[in-house]
C-alpha cells in the first residue's frame, strides 16, 4: 500500500508558477524522480484533499434568475397583480450559457453580466440600456460588501424623425415582403418625414389594400414624447385619413388578403360589428387612433369588452371612444372636420408615463385638446391605459387613395422618440428578437399578453375599468420619474405572478423579496431620475456547483452518466455547508472507494495528472493557490 500526496506548488501564497500549464491550482502534473511501480491488480481511492477557493461565483445554465417588475405599486394596498396591474414580472436570466457551461466570475464581471441582462429585459423603452451595475467595496478595507443595481430613465425630447428605411407597410404581408424583397410593391412613399399615397392601381397586388405604414424604428417616449403628424393636405382629399400609434407586429393574423398585422386575439369581427368603417374592406390594427370618418373627426382605442360574451370577449376590438363626454376635452361631439371651423392641420400625441393626451392644432400650432386622461371619465370616454403590451408604441399612418384621387400627404413634423436605443443598438429595429417585451412574446407566447389585455382595467363594458386604476403619470417634486415603481423579485412571490425559478436571494445579498427599496442617488439634473438598489447584506459566494476529482493517467474506469461516455474521476466533493465560503478548504471522506487500476500486469508510473472539475468535465477554474490531493493506493484485496 501507498500514499501519494500530490500538489500544484508549495503553499498558497500566489506565485508565477500557477499561471504554467502544468501547475494550475485546478489541473496539474507532479513528475516522478524516478519510476513507482504499482502491483497488478491495483486500486485507488481518494484519501483526502486540500484547496482554495477564491472568491468568485460559478454560474451556469439557467442557474440564477430574478424578475423585474415595472409598474404599479402592489404591496402598498392593492390586492392583486390582475386587478391593479397593467405589468407582470419580466423573467431575467443573469447568464445564458451553452450544454451547461459553468463560468467563474469576479464580483465585478458578475456586476457586468447583472447590467447586460437587467438592461435588455427590462423592456420599458425609457429604462431599456440605461442600466448601471456594480460590485459595491468598502472605501476603508476594501472588502466586497455586495452590489449596486441603478435604474435610469430616458427624459431625452430630441426630434427622431422615422428613418426613410424604417416605414413598412402595415397592410398586408406580401406587400412588406416584396418590399423587403426589393420588389417594391407599395404604391406608397416616404421620405424625410412625409408619407404620400400612390396609384392602387398600378401595385401589382395592391389592389384595395389600405395604404397605412407604421415605423419600425424607435418607440415614442413616455416621458412626454411627442408625435406631430400635419394632415392638411389629406383632408383636403375629401377621403379618410388616420394618425395612430401601436405596438410593432412582426405577426399577421388570417387570411393574406383579409388578415391584418395584430395579435392573435384581436377580432376584426368584433370591430366590425361595432360600425368601424373607416379602413374599409381590409382593415388595420392600431391600439390609438385619431383620424377622419366621412365628414368627421374620431377617436378610437383597442380595449376588450366583457358583456360581449363568448369565446371574443377576452379579444382586442376597435371602439369609438366619445371625446366630448371627456372631461377635459374642448370638442364637442362629433367635429365636422371636412368644414373644419377651427382650421385644424395638424394632430398631436404627447404620452405622460401611462397616459395618452391627444390636441388639435392649427397652422399656429394653437392646440385644442382632444383628449386628456381624467380619472372621472367614464369608459366610453376613456382611452385604455398604456400597458406592457403597449410600452413600445410606434408612428401609424393611414390615407385613402383610388386611381384619380391620389399623391395627397400625411407629415410628420415632430417624433420624440427614445433615443437611448438608438445610442445602444447604433440603429434601433423593431424586427428584432428582444427589441420590446411585445416583439418578446408575439407569435408563441401571446397567451401572456391576452392573460394582460383582458384584466378588469382593459375591459371597456359598464363600470369597470374605473374602478381599477389610476393611470401612472410624471411625478412632481425633486425626482419627477413617471410615476410606477421598480421592484426586483429574488424568490417566487404569491403577489407578484409569474415568478417562478426566482433564486437570486443570497447571490445578490437581498433579505426581502419583493423588494422596492431603492434610493435616489441625488438631487441634481443628471441623478434626479436615477433608482438605486443596494445589497442589504453580503453576497454568500459558496459555489452551487459540485466538484469532483480526476486522476488523468491512470486506468481507473468511471462513467459520468450525465455526459454519457467514460471519466476519469475519482471522487466527489459535497458543498461545503458548514464552512468557510473561500479560502481553504479540507475534505476527507469517511469511507474510501476504491477504484480498479484494471492492470493485470505490474504498472510502471512516472507521473500523477490531477485535475479538479465539475459534472460536465470542465475545469473549476475558481480553484486558487496550493491544491493538494492524497490518493491511496492498493492491492485488491482477495
Amino acid at each position: 500500500m501507498s500514499l501519494v500526496i500530490a500538489s500544484n506548488q508549495d503553499s498558497d501564497r500566489t506565485s508565477l508558477t500557477t499561471s504554467q500549464s502544468v501547475f494550475k491550482p485546478y489541473s496539474f502534473r507532479n513528475a516522478l524522480s524516478s519510476t513507482m511501480t504499482i502491483p497488478k491488480d491495483g486500486q485507488v481511492a481518494l484519501q483526502s484533499c486540500k484547496f482554495n477557493l477564491d472568491g468568485s461565483f460559478s454560474l451556469s445554465g439557467n442557474s440564477y434568475v430574478l424578475y423585474q417588475y415595472y409598474g404599479e405599486d402592489l404591496i402598498n394596498g392593492s390586492d392583486t397583480i390582475d386587478n391593479n396591474s397593467t405589468s407582470v414580472p419580466i423573467r431575467t436570466q443573469i447568464i445564458d450559457t451553452v450544454n451547461d457551461q459553468v463560468q467563474e466570475l469576479t464580483a465585478v464581471e458578475l456586476a457586468s453580466r447583472l447590467q447586460s441582462a437587467v438592461e435588455e429585459y427590462i423592456y420599458h423603452p425609457n429604462l431599456q440600456y440605461k442600466v448601471n451595475a456594480s460590485a459595491k467595496y468598502n472605501d476603508t478595507t476594501g472588502e466586497f460588501e455586495g452590489f449596486e443595481l441603478q435604474y435610469d430613465q430616458y427624459v431625452g425630447t430630441t426630434n427622431t424623425l422615422p428613418r426613410d428605411a424604417e416605414m413598412v407597410d402595415f397592410g398586408r404581408p406580401d406587400v412588406r415582403e416584396r418590399d423587403d424583397e426589393g420588389l417594391e410593391e407599395s404604391v406608397w412613399t416616404y421620405e424625410s418625414g412625409v408619407f404620400t399615397t400612390g396609384d392602387p392601381t398600378t401595385g401589382v397586388n395592391y389592389n384595395d389594400s389600405p395604404q397605412v405604414v407604421i415605423s419600425k424604428g424607435l418607440p415614442l417616449s413616455a416621458y412626454n414624447g411627442e408625435f406631430i403628424v400635419d394632415f392638411s393636405n389629406a383632408n383636403a382629399s375629401g377621403l379618410n385619413w388616420g394618425v395612430g400609434l401601436s405596438r410593432y407586429m412582426n405577426q399577421f393574423t388570417g387570411y393574406q388578403e383579409t388578415g391584418t398585422w395584430s395579435p392573435e386575439y384581436y377580432s376584426r369581427r368584433r370591430s366590425a360589428e361595432f360600425g368601424i368603417d373607416m379602413f374599409e374592406e381590409y382593415g388595420f390594427f392600431f391600439d390609438y387612433m385619431v383620424g377622419r370618418q366621412g365628414n368627421f373627426l374620431v377617436l378610437y382605442h383597442t380595449p376588450t369588452d366583457q358583456s360581449i360574451g363568448g369565446r371574443t370577449q377576452d379579444f382586442l376590438f376597435q371602439k369609438e371612444v366619445s371625446y366630448e363626454d371627456s372631461a377635459n376635452s374642448n370638442f364637442e361631439e362629433p367635429y365636422n372636420i371636412d368644414d373644419n371651423a377651427s382650421s385644424f392641420t395638424k394632430v398631436k400625441y404627447t404620452l405622460i408615463g401611462q397616459q395618452v393626451k391627444i390636441e388639435m392644432l392649427d397652422a399656429d400650432d394653437n392646440a385644442s385638446i382632444l383628449y386628456e386622461y381624467s380619472s372621472a371619465d367614464s369608459n366610453s370616454a376613456m382611452l385604455k391605459a398604456i400597458n406592457q403590451a403597449t410600452w413600445d408604441l410606434h408612428p401609424v399612418l393611414y390615407c385613402d387613395a383610388d386611381d384619380t384621387n391620389n399623391g395627397n400627404t400625411l407629415t410628420i413634423e415632430t417624433f420624440q422618440g427614445c433615443q437611448n436605443l438608438d445610442d445602444a443598438l447604433s440603429n434601433y429595429d423593431a424586427t428584432e428578437p428582444r427589441s420590446s417585451w411585445w416583439g418578446d412574446i408575439e407569435g408563441a407566447n401571446e397567451n401572456i399578453g391576452l392573460d394582460l389585455e383582458r384584466r378588469p382595467w382593459n375591459d371597456d363594458s359598464e363600470a369597470t375599468r374605473t374602478d381599477y386604476l389610476t393611470y401612472a403619470g410624471i411625478r412632481t417634486g425633486a425626482h419627477p420619474t413617471i410615476d410606477w415603481e421598480n421592484y426586483l423579485i429574488f424568490k417566487p412571490s404569491e403577489l407578484f405572478k409569474p415568478s417562478i425559478g426566482a433564486n437570486t436571494m443570497k447571490l445578490l445579498g437581498s433579505d426581502e423579496t419583493p423588494t422596492k427599496n431603492y434610493t435616489f442617488v441625488g438631487t441634481g439634473n443628471d441623478d434626479k431620475y436615477k433608482r438605486l438598489f443596494t445589497s442589504d447584506q453580503v453576497p454568500q459566494l459558496l459555489s452551487t456547483k459540485s466538484l469532483f476529482v480526476r486522476l488523468e493517467n491512470f486506468t481507473q474506469q468511471s462513467v459520468n452518466a450525465r455526459q454519457g461516455n467514460r471519466s476519469n474521476i475519482i471522487a466527489h466533493l459535497p458543498r461545503f455547508d458548514g464552512q468557510v465560503e473561500t479560502g481553504r478548504i479540507f475534505y476527507e471522506p469517511k469511507n474510501l472507494i476504491y477504484l480498479d487500476l484494471n492492470n493485470s500486469e505490474p504498472l510502471h508510473i512516472n507521473s500523477f495528472d490531477i485535475s479538479f472539475c465539475y459534472s460536465n468535465e470542465q475545469y473549476a477554474t475558481n480553484l486558487t493557490g496550493q491544491s493538494v490531493v492524497v490518493l491511496h493506493i492498493r492491492e485488491k484485496p482477495k
